[in-house]
């Protein structure tokens, strides 16, 4: 098989849109053992509806301030009393060593905070420029028999060849499955099998010893810097507490932060919200007049919602049932949690759900089952419109893409959106974000990294802004939430996802839509 050659690209700098910046060697290296944080707002200030300002000062092994930002954190303000209260602090790079924290302290009494060095300034630079410029890393297995029941799926074992992801105009001697709607001038691409058509293509899955040892390729010469030393580090020096002083309690009228005006819109708030008693408080959607089972079933009556994603948006389906108390459900499937539909006859509502293309699953699934999400809006018409909702969620396998190749699938996908707008104008259109996840193993750190999925939901948020799509921000709603990351996160995390979202979603029916 030739090697995949690396490809030239464009993607989002370190709390930048996605424009091509200049590559930046950083060559002192933030040591979270020497590093600190100070409180810059004067204890006599910290009051119960108040922003309280912390500054990091990254410093190297030699314990001096590092010239030069590039590191990603993460910061949380929590307390464990019987409220369970927690918050995300929006983090600023003032590229010079010192980074300001601004966390919003929407409770009284104790709080403790958390101040995380998830990546050093070296792995953020490998990532930035190394990782997501080299070329296919991602690869498949695939058969070519003709074999489409459950129980033939079950019995496979042995794989005929290899698939990746390439470019359109290096694809000579490949079988070629391109899509012009779903990839742009990228094609998925097999060697071809021995003895077999390329048209019987029929069984695929993520080929996971070759992906994880491109992945581990391509970090050569940077592998120290994703070592626990480095790694989801917390800062010991700093004050772990503070006291929130009670006070009269009001929200406040804008968080919007002038340092990060240059990011989209909701990336550009000092705060998202915060968790109280377990129920998310928003301060970036203000729409909160859907809270209730009644209400919300009223609004989703006679409807059917279109769940278009990965694993998170199945959660999803999995869990608007509960969310919605309805117990009688029925549940038709052409592939066992990757296409299925659940109907709610005591509301006529239903649910449907396909997973997108190119999946990072072992699972053995039927190539011709994954239609591109461009597609499946192509090919909705005009009298399917009047009572759907649509959910788009692609980002859970998508961190080891080429930048290049990942903006171009999600900018067909806005095309697709425009061309459904003009058939479909007042169909309530959301797409969810990225948010963080567990990382079992070292390779896990930078195949699977925090940093490139918070990039990938800025990106999202860019390509898809003034689009006619409603982009749900649910980053430091599962930052926040007292429990370990996790790409499934708890249901309750989900449930509130699904009450901002239908929030907004009966808003806009019931006022119009708005782009």
């Amino acid at each position: 098989m030739t090697t995949p050659q690396p490809e030239s690209n464009t993607k989002p700098g370190i709390g930048t849109p996605a424009t091509k910046i200049t590559s930046t060697k950083y060559n002192v290296v933030t040591n979270p053992e020497f590093s600190n944080y100070r409180l810059i707002t004067p204890a006599e200030c910290i009051t119960k509806g108040s922003f309280i300002h912390v500054v990091i000062e990254a410093r190297s092994e030699s314990q001096q301030l590092v010239p030069s930002g590039g590191d990603f954190w993460f910061a949380t303000m929590s307390t464990n009393d019987p409220h369970q209260a927690s918050t995300a602090g929006r983090v600023i790079d003032h590229e010079n060593g010192t980074y300001s924290v601004y966390f919003y302290a929407a409770w009284s009494g104790t709080a403790t905070i958390n101040i995380t060095l998830v990546h050093p300034n070296k792995a953020v630079e490998f990532m930035h420029d190394i990782f997501t410029d080299t070329g296919p890393k991602i690869f498949w297995s695939a058969t070519y028999k003709n074999m489409t029941t459950l129980s033939q799926l079950k019995k496979t074992n042995k794989f005929d060849t290899s698939c990746w992801i390439t470019r359109s105009n290096d694809t000579n001697r490949f079988c070629e499955y391109p899509s012009a709607n779903g990839l742009g001038n990228y094609t998925f691409v097999c060697i071809p099998p021995k003895d077999r058509k390329c048209r019987s293509l029929d069984i695929i899955a993520v080929n996971a010893s070759k992906t994880d040892a491109m992945t581990r390729k391509a970090a050569t010469g940077y592998e120290d810097y994703f070592q626990s030393k480095y790694f989801n580090q917390r800062l010991t020096k700093g004050p772990q507490t503070i006291v929130i002083k009670d006070s009269s309690y009001r929200k406040p009228t804008s968080t919007k932060d002038e340092y990060n005006l240059k990011l989209p819109p909701s990336w550009s708030h000092r705060s998202h919200g915060y968790w109280f008693n377990y129920t998310w408080t928003s301060l970036l959607y203000t729409d909160n007049n859907w809270t209730n089972s009644s209400d919300m079933k009223e609004c989703l009556r006679n409807k059917h919602m279109l769940l278009l994603g990965d694993s998170t948006s199945r959660q999803w389906a999995q869990s608007i049932g509960t969310l919605l108390d309805l117990r009688q459900k029925v549940h038709r499937q052409d592939f066992p949690n990757f296409f299925f539909e659940d109907d709610y006859k005591e509301l006529n509502f239903s649910v449907s759900f396909r997973f997108h293309p190119q999946t990072v699953t072992k699972t053995r699934i039927p190539f011709k089952l994954f239609i591109y999400f461009a597609d499946i809006l192509d090919s909705i018409v005009t009298h399917e419109c009047a009572n759907l909702i649509i959910e788009l969620s692609p980002w859970a396998h998508l961190a080891q893409w080429t930048w290049d190749s990942l903006t171009q699938r999600f900018i067909k996908l806005r095309e697709a959106v425009s061309r459904f707008r003009q058939r479909c104008p007042n169909v309530p259109i959301i797409i969810k974000g990225s948010h963080l996840r567990e990382h079992l193993t070292t390779f896990a750190r930078w195949g699977r990294s925090d940093y490139l999925l918070y990039q990938v939901g800025i990106l999202m948020e860019q390509i898809f802004h003034r689009s006619g799509i409603w982009f749900l921000n649910v980053w430091d709603m599962n930052l926040s939430f007292p429990s370990r990351a996790n790409v499934h996160m708890p249901n309750i995390v989900v449930q509130e996802e699904l009450k901002l979202a239908i929030a907004h979603i009966c808003g806009q029916l019931k006022h119009g839509y708005q782009s």
